[in-house]
């Protein structure tokens, strides 16, 4: 038998521009998909990338984006 814990929350994050959200994400959920393209499609692909985020996460009144950032936790724990 076991115990399992699993919740989910997000954190939302202030961020300056759609660079630097494409830059946050770049070195963990974009890597499956940049790490494969050959070396000549990564910028193209980055920038097509940033113009969705920049449509998607527009600025509020002080400049800043806010991102949500999901995650899923599971702890599981065997009982003895």
């Amino acid at each position: 038998m076991a115990e399992i814990d699993i919740w989910q929350t997000t954190y939302h994050h202030l961020m300056p521009s759609a660079e630097a959200i494409v830059g946050w994400v770049r070195a963990t959920g974009l890597r499956p998909f940049v790490d494969p393209l050959p070396a000549e499609m990564r910028e193209p692909f980055l920038a097509a990338y940033q113009r969705e985020i920049d449509a998607a996460y527009p600025p509020h009144a002080d400049g800043m984006r806010l991102l949500a950032f999901p995650r899923l936790f599971i702890v599981a724990r065997r009982k003895r």
